[in-house]
């Protein structure tokens, strides 16, 4: 059994969280609800859609941004990319209640707040079983 020289450096590697499986399961389920709503109401299923879409990307933006750099050297880095994601989610989030709102007709207004609800809700779930495990 070979041992490392005493001289060599260990560092700790922190993986990457797997953002695209989170936000790819996010957006698969919320086609399945809409799909689903379709033959329900077809202005609640693109309401529905709307909604969680407007949860779905401006989240997918920050943590593009938010985890573009690992590691001690890129400390800086790292928290200039928190506070321009942090600040482009918010600026997206609104602009696209604003668009929907102002230019979707006929909206079915509940529909689009609850599952923006409900997907942000989706969001820490998901992200809770990560970190459990």
């Amino acid at each position: 059994m070979r041992r490392q020289p005493e001289t060599a450096q260990v560092s700790a590697h922190i993986a990457r969280p797997p953002v695209e499986k989170w936000y790819g399961l996010q957006v698969l389920i919320l086609l399945l609800i809409a799909a689903g709503l379709i033959w329900v109401n077809i202005t609640t299923a693109y309401s529905v859609l709307l909604g969680g879409l407007i949860s779905v990307v401006p989240s997918y933006y920050f943590a593009r941004q938010a985890f573009r750099f690992r590691g001690a050297r890129f400390a800086r880095h790292i928290a200039q990319t928190f506070y321009v994601g942090e600040t482009g989610k918010f600026l997206l989030t609104a602009g696209a209640f604003a668009l929907v709102f102002a230019l979707v007709k006929p909206l079915n207004a509940a529909a689009v707040l609850l599952a923006f609800l409900g997907m942000t809700l989706c969001h820490w779930a998901i992200s809770a079983r990560y970190i459990a495990r």
